[in-house]
């Protein structure tokens, strides 16, 4: 078999052959500007996919028979299987791998509903599929060739980045990004052990990596562009035929021809702009001073003018100019083609974006996701990592599960003598409630349908809404026959009545735990939307004109909107939190709709009379569309995804799965483990270390006869192996102890007596590994497991709240009493009040007195006025708690209901909101403004006076 002495690789818009003495020779021209890349050796064939143009095609490694083998967006991956010659590519926007023959027949899809895949690798020869699933949760993923026998190698914190393959000794390695600049390469074997990770210091300027390759035992990357945002800034954009460098509009190419530079607009005086110009990298835009609008053209300075007739016309505002009316958009929007609505990050549309939206500058912007979303390649829309969204909705006889495009569904329960109509789950112990109207009871059941517990089954006439609280753990439900709004724990304990004054027909609810709010729907006589304080203040009417029968209600977090149906109108609602800002998106479209549910962009509906599922677009009402699903009287109905209902701490119940830690972040469970220990591959359980790695050693042929797959597995256990032939992790990269320890998140790394530890940061107390505030883990008590139940092990000041175990050590966790809270502090003078400590408190007297807090003298700061007595002054309360800036102390008046600050040296003003600095500024300014208006004024008298002079002059003349 003959040596292969060349590689290729992808250089702007081709490809090219490069020997190992560096010399390249281009073979394949224009093939698009973002490639992967993989070749068929015995066939003498490359495969590359335009990721941008989702086009797949091959040619021969001569550069000849170029053939377009197939066209598909979202291709996030590519390889070839030499040994069944076939291709396979990953694609994020399905969720799916692929193959079809090397010649582009016989397309299959080998894999579906995947998070986010990308860079597929196979071993063809192990018969294994890799890939990395870019989702909530980074991790690298495997398979058989046939799809089968799926599993997780390793799930990482850091985003996984790319994906390379050596075959000869069954490694896998990748690139991993974590905060910041912060790069590295890992490696494992095919079962994710053995693992070995080391910084690389890639070029803090490089937009992303673009690729990742092996040759012998060395590791390469290489970089590309943003096919993105096609911010190739800094390099020449594209190339042509004849190998010169060309830039794209805004850049200039560089004397020395091998770099683009910016080209300022601004400063050429061809811009265009009536008044300012502001030149950004690739473009400018135009300015104009305070007190005039920029019009549609994006260039003409206008003073505002009213319009002198059809001012409404326009969605904004209208001026007149010399050429007539013309619509104008607020600041960072544009006018749409109709010359009456705008477009842009402060318009109704939000740009389009369907979260957030970022102005750039007038003209330009860029849509934006929240934490956990992707954008998607039409870079408006987001869509939620992790699991698929479904939907459960009550069906009168039964509870059923389907897709959120309504393709597939299945029976979750039945209840054939019943009349469920109301349901909500619990993302923490993954529970659903529901309340059955014919049988007067509430019930849960597991998501999967297996457990089924009954709740109350007494005390119910006609209970049509149902919301779960999921975090503060509470169940509320309405009860139409009762005209009342109840409420319990999770588990039916602690029931009591909510609301059952002045409301009549309550039916839909709906939960803000952020907000600690409630929101329901009164069907009565005087039918509204209203809200109430979970601790029942604050109670006020949201919606009350406009109203029929309102039923069906949800809030998506989102948006912070609150969207409703009627039953009797037909129509949809959605209005801001408040009840202001309200929209009609839906009238007649959907039948009689009872209940909607909302998330990301989407509204799901459900038709009591035509007995349908919809779905239309959350803000404009638009594109009703029927979900195929027979059921039989749709009711409630609910989206099931870790981000519908933020804040979930899923870490309650059954510490998430984990072994050892747990921390809940958007909705999800993710593990680690304590020092010493290695999280497996099922992202759950948590191995030692010492069984799980093994020793990185040094490249070099065995002494001995020593076989290297003998010297490749020996761990550090192994004696038998010389310390002289292992590679220490500081030897190999500049990484640091740090990087194994496992710090608490309220912990830091650091270097002390040539080792490294963690340690607490300041107001957190615990061994480094475990940080608490108020928590007594920090003297950890190591006791037999029999010994964990025990309470008296707590010291006192603290009470017994949770155990666990490491390495057969049961480790207690012994809570901070509150005494301040809990009424048992002894801080009898009124002048002094309580401050919890961890395990104990102590009495310190109030701001203005003086003393050991057992004993207070004095008066409060003299900050009031000279009618003052010892009951003028009081507390702020905790709704001011920001009310003072910069530290200073709130104080209020209750005999003039008004605020005052004490503030702290250095700073003043009615909130303290200025420095001393600042506020002299501030006075100087306005000494000069008050100077400048008495010479204004002294010149204008002058002249007056002057005038009347002169007139009296000419005429007595």
């Amino acid at each position: 078999m003959p040596i292969f002495n060349a590689f290729s690789l992808c250089h702007f818009d081709h490809i090219q052959r490069m020997n190992l003495d560096g010399d390249q020779r281009r073979i394949v021209s224009r093939v698009g500007r973002s490639i992967l890349l993989d070749f068929h050796f015995s066939e003498g064939t490359m495969f590359w996919a335009d990721t941008h143009a989702g086009h797949i095609s091959r040619a021969g490694l001569d550069g000849t028979r170029r053939q377009l083998l197939s066209s598909v967006k979202g291709i996030t991956g590519l390889a070839v299987d030499w040994i069944e010659n076939t291709v396979l590519w990953s694609n994020a926007e399905r969720g799916t791998i692929q193959r079809m023959d090397t010649d582009g027949r016989n397309k299959k899809i080998v894999l579906r509903d995947l998070s986010q895949p990308r860079s597929v690798v196979v071993d063809p020869n192990e018969r294994y599929i890799f890939w990395l699933s870019d989702g909530l949760t980074p991790s690298l993923q495997r398979s058989d060739m046939n799809g089968g026998k799926r599993a997780t190698v390793l799930k990482a914190a850091d985003r996984l980045k790319v994906l390379a393959i050596d075959h000869r000794d069954r490694r896998l390695f990748w690139v991993q990004q974590g905060q910041g600049v912060h790069t590295a390469i890992g490696s494992c074997n095919y079962d994710g052990n053995i693992i070995n990770v080391f910084n690389q210091p890639f070029r803090a300027n490089l937009l992303h990596i673009g690729g990742l390759c092996l040759e012998g035992d060395t590791v390469c990357s290489c970089a590309g562009c943003n096919v993105h945002t096609g911010e190739c800034v800094k390099v020449c954009s594209s190339h042509s035929d004849t190998g010169l460098c060309q830039c794209r509009d805004g850049f200039s190419l560089s004397k020395q021809g091998n770099y683009c530079e910016d080209i300022n607009e601004c400063a050429l005086w061809n811009h265009g702009c009536s008044l300012g110009c502001e030149n950004v990298p690739g473009s400018y835009f135009c300015t104009c001073p305070k007190g005039y609008l920029l019009l549609s053209d994006l260039k003409t300075c206008q003073e505002p003018k009213p319009c002198m007739e059809n001012g409404t016309v326009c969605d904004h505002a209208c001026v007149h100019t010399a050429e007539g009316d013309v619509c104008v958009c607020p600041e960072g929007s544009v006018l749409n083609s109709d010359g009456r609505s705008c477009t842009g990050c402060l318009s109704a549309d939000r740009g389009g974006c369907s979260q957030m939206c970022v102005t750039l500058y007038p003209g330009r912007w860029v849509c934006e996701c929240q934490p956990g979303y992707q954008l998607q390649p039409d870079g408006k829309h987001c869509a939620a990592a992790g699991p698929p969204v479904y939907l459960l909705f009550a069906n009168t006889v039964d509870i059923r599960k389907i897709n959120a495009d309504g393709k597939k569904s299945k029976t979750l329960l039945q209840e054939p003598r019943g009349g469920i109509i109301a349901l909500d789950y619990d993302p923490v112990q993954k529970q659903v409630y529901f309340a059955d109207k014919s049988l007067k009871r509430i019930e849960r059941a597991s998501l999967d349908g297996g457990f089924r517990e009954m709740l109350f089954s007494t005390g119910l006439d006609s209970p049509e809404g149902l919301a779960v609280d999921w975090v503060h753990r509470k169940l509320y439900w309405t009860d139409r026959g009762l005209s009342s709004i109840s409420r319990s724990g999770l588990n039916g304990m602690d029931r009591e009545i909510f609301i059952d004054e002045d409301i009549q027909k309550p039916r839909g609810i709906a939960l803000h735990p952020q907000a600690q709010k409630v929101y329901w729907t009164d069907m009565g006589s005087r039918p509204a939307v209203e809200r109430s304080g979970l601790n029942r203040d604050v109670r006020e009417v949201v919606v009350s004109t406009g109203l029929v029968s309102p039923s069906g209600l949800a809030v998506d977090h989102g948006s912070q909107r609150l969207y409703w149906c009627d039953l009797s109108r037909g129509v949809i609602e959605s209005a801001n939190l408040n009840g202001s800002d309200r929209h009609m998106l839906s009238e007649n479209q959907v039948g009689r709709p009872f209940d909607v549910a909302v998330f990301e962009n989407v509204l799901w509906v459900s038709d009591w009379e035509g007995h349908l599922l919809y779905r239309i677009d959350m803000r404009t009402g638009r594109n009703p569309e029927h979900l195929r699903d027979i059921s039989i009287k749709p009711a409630a109905l609910v989206v099931v995804h870790p981000f519908v209902k933020p804040g979930a701490n899923v870490c309650l119940h059954e510490n998430g799965g984990c072994a050892q830690v747990c921390e809940s972040r958007l909705g999800l469970a993710h593990c680690s483990c304590h020092s010493k220990h290695v999280l497996s591959a099922d992202g759950k359980d948590c191995l030692p270390i010492n069984s799980s790695f093994t020793a990185v050693f040094l490249h070099t042929e065995p002494e001995d006869g020593e076989s290297s797959d003998r010297l490749r597995n020996k761990t550090l256990n192994d004696e038998s192996t010389p310390l002289a032939m292992l590679y220490t992790e500081r030897m190999v990269s500049d990484q640091n102890d740090c990087y194994s320890l496992r710090c608490d998140v309220n912990a830091q790394c650091m270097q002390k007596e040539g080792r490294a530890m963690c340690q607490c940061v300041t107001g957190f107390a615990g061994d480094g590994e475990l940080c608490c505030m108020d928590i007594d883990v920090c003297v950890v008590q190591y006791v037999p497991v029999i010994g964990c139940i025990d309470q008296s092990l707590c010291k006192f000041g603290f009470v017994y709240m949770s155990a666990y175990s490491i390495d057969n050590i049961c480790v207690c966790v012994c809570t901070d009493v509150d005494e301040c809270k809990a009424g048992l502090a002894d801080c009898s003078v009124s002048e002094a009040e309580c401050v919890n400590t961890a395990g104990g408190y102590f009495c310190q007297c109030k701001t203005g007195f003086t003393g050991d807090g057992q004993h207070c003298m004095g008066s409060p700061l003299d900050v009031t006025s000279p009618w003052q007595h010892n009951d003028a002054v009081q507390s702020c309360p905790s709704t001011h708690d920001s009310y003072c800036l910069y530290d200073g102390v709130c104080f209020y008046f209750p005999e003039m209901e008004s605020y005052a600050c004490n503030c702290v040296l250095g700073y003043m003003g009615e909130r303290c909101q200025f420095s001393d600095l600042e506020w002299w500024e501030l006075q100087q300014a306005e000494e000069e403004k008050r100077r400048n208006m008495a010479i204004a004024m002294c010149i204008v008298l002058l002249i007056t006076l002057l005038s009347i002079a002169a007139c009296i002059t000419y005429c007595c003349g």
